[in-house]
Order: C-alpha cells, then structure tokens, then sequence
C-alpha cells in the first residue's frame, strides 16, 4: 500500500509558482516598468536600450540646434551692425561728391568715415559667440541628428574691411582704400560701398536661411522626440492598472492554493492516524 500526497504536491508546486509571479509583479509596480530586469523580456530590452539611446541622441540633437540658432543670432546681430555703418558710410560719400562742399568739409566727412571703417573692424574681430570669432570666416557644422552623418553646414564669411571687396571701373578695392577727401574719390566710394552692401545683405539672407532650417530641423526633432519616447514607453513601461489586477489575480490564487495546500495536509494527518 502506498500512502502519497498528489494534491499537497500539485499545490505546493502551484503556490511556488504564483509566489514566483507575484514577486515579479509586485518588482513591476514598484519601478513601473514592464522590463525592470532583462530576464523579464531579453528580445524587449534590447530593443528598448536602442530606443533610449535614440531619445537621448535626440534630446541633445535639440539642444545642438538651439545652440546653433544662438550662434547664427549672434553672427546676424553683427552683421546688421556692419551693415548700418556701410549705409551710413554710403551716406557720407554721397554728402562729400556733392561739388558745394570745401576740402576742409570732405576732411571732415572723412574723419567720421575712417571711424566708421574702424567700427566695422571692430565689430568683425569681436562678435562671438562661446569665445568662436563667427565673423572671421566661419565654417562648421552642427549635429542635430541622434545619429552619424546627420549634420548641418554652416559657413560665414570673413567680414573685415579688407574682405569686404568691389570692382570700381575694372579696379579691385576692398574697405580700405576707399576714401572721400575729394570729389571723384566719394563717387567711387558710392559704388563701390554699393557692391559692399549686398555682400553684406547676401550674408544675412544665408543667416537667417540657416537660421529657419534649424528652426524647423527642432520642430521635427520634438516630433521625433514624442514618438520614439512612446515606442519605448509602449515597450518598457508597465500597464499599472493591468498589473494591478494580475496582482489580485495571483494573490486570489495563492490563498487558494495556500487552502488547498492545508486541506492536504489535514487529510493526510488523517489517514496515518487511521493507519495507527
């Protein structure tokens, strides 16, 4: 005769396996999320790790093009400032080719004029922005992308009066060779600060081209930012109201189990007290 306990061994095993659950449950709810150790979902976590390095990547690929359009800002800033003293300086040359003013008067004009040209070099040589000279030729790009490659060129031009350069009748010139202490000297000047202008105001237009491109590259990245954050949500984190109802779920289980358990271990103390 054989004496053995199936269903004390069924829920033993049973109520091993719901604590076993539960324990994993209860490590859900506690950190919300629905892989809070790779042995919960292997093929899952590793796609969530590539998820979150994407979002990561994207929230500084946001960053970089905040700090660009600062950059490009400070760059447009300096070239407007270049600009009005060119158009000021225009206005100069055109008051001294006027044929009712003296040498003296020119002199005087043109000592305004040289302090103009001064200013420009200035402002070229100390616009900057985190210690970058971006009036001296700048050419960089920025990375406002989450992955290689995904860059942004961006070149401005060297804006010293030697750099800013005309052509007078055949003649090369640049800023500095201009002056209006005569007649024919302020006539050249208009024409060539003419040339000198759009030069400027063709830097601008690049600019503020630059400047709308990142703007819209951070409106496609905060896109991307929202999606790729809810795939890996979708992913990783825990349904809490589903866990919560598993969590009941096990633990209606195991105090069933846990009665069956005793139930079983009462009928077996009651057959070997027959036996005796």
């Amino acid at each position: 005769m054989r004496i053995n306990n199936v269903s004390g061994l069924w829920a033993r095993t049973r109520l091993e396996r719901v604590n076993y659950s539960l324990r994993n449950v209860f490590q859900q709810l506690s950190t919300g999320k629905r892989i809070p150790w790779a042995r919960f979902d292997a093929a899952g976590t590793a796609i969530a790790n590539k998820l979150r390095a994407q979002v990561s990547g994207l929230y500084k690929a946001f960053d970089n093009a905040a700090y660009g359009i600062n950059l490009l800002n400070t760059a447009e800033g300096g070239l407007s400032t270049i600009q009005d003293k060119l158009q000021r300086m225009r206005e100069l040359a055109v008051q001294a080719a006027n044929g009712t003013l003296t040498e003296e008067d020119r002199a005087a004009l043109q000592a305004e004029f040289e302090q103009l040209r001064q200013e420009i070099g200035r402002t070229a040589q100390t616009t900057e922005y985190n210690t970058i000279k971006v009036l001296q030729g700048f050419n960089g790009e920025f990375q406002i992308g989450p992955n290689e490659s995904q860059t942004m060129n961006v070149q401005i031009p060297n804006v010293n009066p030697e750099n800013l350069q005309a052509n007078v009748n055949g003649t090369p010139v640049d800023l500095n060779d201009l002056n209006i202490t005569t007649q024919e000297g302020a006539t050249q000047a208009m024409e060539a600060l003419d040339q000198m202008i759009n030069q400027i105001s063709t830097a601008r237009s690049n600019v503020g081209a630059y400047t709308n491109r990142l703007e819209h590259g951070m409106a496609n990245i905060g896109n991307a930012i929202v999606n790729t954050t809810n795939a890996l949500s979708t992913i990783e984190d825990m349904d809490m109201a589903k866990g919560v109802m598993e969590q009941v779920r096990l633990q209606i289980l195991r105090n069933f189990t846990t009665g069956v358990l005793a139930q079983s271990r009462v009928n077996m103390a009651n057959v070997l007290n027959l036996l005796r």
